[in-house]
């Protein structure tokens, strides 16, 4: 195997297996813990705040960066809508919608991949440096779009399983 196949047959099962775990986490009901929520808001935003740094030099990829965020604050906030809270004699407990988690999940990991391979299948023209993968406009509107929704998400059930449900 040459380097260009090995590299996909060691990254495609990584993707399927981060896929199929992000899918499997976010069906059913789920134990409300507010601490890991809270380091899932901390690591989405320092991983956001860091992509952020490196799309930096490319504005259009930066402003696409911020116009996901920004559309992922509602998709959250309807997410949170369709969110079931309850308190049982085991503790409590929220079950967020699949259909949101699973399409967002796929999607970002989906544009990931085909990234990595548009990259990688491609050499760059002579004297053209390789561009990195933040320098596409479309993966990081879908990435802002992703940990907008997760940031927002998890800070509206933290917030709202504070509360006695």
């Amino acid at each position: 195997m040459t380097p260009k196949q090995l590299v996909p047959a060691v990254v495609l099962p990584l993707i399927a297996w981060r896929i199929y775990y992000r899918v499997r986490r976010n069906i059913g009901r789920q134990p409300f813990k507010p601490g890991r929520m809270t380091a899932a808001i901390v690591s989405f935003g320092l991983l956001t705040l860091f992509v952020a740094v490196g799309a930096s030099t490319h504005l259009p990829s930066l402003g696409a960066l911020g116009g996901g965020l920004v559309l992922g604050i509602p998709l959250a906030m309807y997410g949170l809508h369709l969110t079931k809270f309850e308190t049982t004699p085991d503790g409590k407990f929220y079950t967020p919608n699949t259909g949101i988690g699973i399409a967002l999940t796929v999607l970002f990991f989906g544009r990931m991949g085909y990234r990595m391979f548009v990259v990688m299948d491609s050499p760059p023209p002579q004297g053209v440096p390789a561009l990195p993968l933040y320098h596409s406009p479309l993966t990081l509107l879908i990435f802002g779009v992703t940990t907008g929704y997760y940031i927002t998400y998890y800070g509206g059930a933290r917030r709202r399983g504070q509360h006695p449900i």
